[in-house]
């Protein structure tokens, strides 16, 4: 899946602080957040994604659902 590409059509629909800046987060495909920063990935569940301004794609990954991920991985 293109994470860089859903990244950036979402960003075109955002305010100015939103599309340059930020990590945006997927999951299954779909955008479902934006944060300042890269944050604890125990706030996401495995397999969530983020992508960054810049376009570095990271990974949430280990831990489980209900108490989240474990780290980030650059994909």
């Amino acid at each position: 899946m293109d994470y860089q590409h859903i990244a950036a059509e979402w960003r075109k629909t955002q305010p100015e602080n939103r599309a340059k800046t930020g990590i945006v987060l997927i999951w299954d495909g779909r955008v479902y957040g934006w944060k300042d920063k890269l944050r604890d990935a125990a706030d996401e569940r495995p397999g969530a994604i983020a992508v960054d301004a810049n376009g570095n794609v990271y990974r949430a990954t280990a831990g489980t659902a209900d108490h989240g991920a474990r780290g980030w991985v650059v994909v």
